[in-house]
């Protein structure tokens, strides 16, 4: 993860809409961000490598992955993240795709 990255998922997780759909506390939100935080892998970001899908909010999250060497992005949206994941040998899973990954030891 890098800096911009958690900064976007804190701001976005944070918002009031979303803290009322998730039934939590915003105190609660935070420790969580902030625990996925203290266990990410720092990325730096040397190479950008854009324009790479259709939606360019879509291409800080690639950036970050091509640059960190990722095997997988986990999204809930594969169609826009597929392609473009792809061509740098990353797959692009459903939530629900990756935990079967994991359950089945791949």
């Amino acid at each position: 993860m890098d800096y911009k990255l958690a900064c976007e998922y804190r701001e976005v997780a944070l918002r009031p809409d979303h803290i009322a759909t998730s039934g939590r506390k915003a105190e609660d939100v935070e420790d969580f961000i902030v625990t996925l935080e203290s266990i990410a892998i720092p990325v730096f970001v040397a190479t950008r490598h854009r324009p790479l899908s259709q939606d360019v909010n879509d291409d800080m999250v690639l950036d970050v992955a091509i640059n960190g060497h990722a095997e997988i992005v986990v999204t809930n949206n594969v169609k826009d993240f597929a392609l473009a994941a792809g061509k740098f040998g990353i797959k692009a899973l459903t939530p629900g795709q990756f935990l079967m990954a994991i359950r089945k030891g791949g």
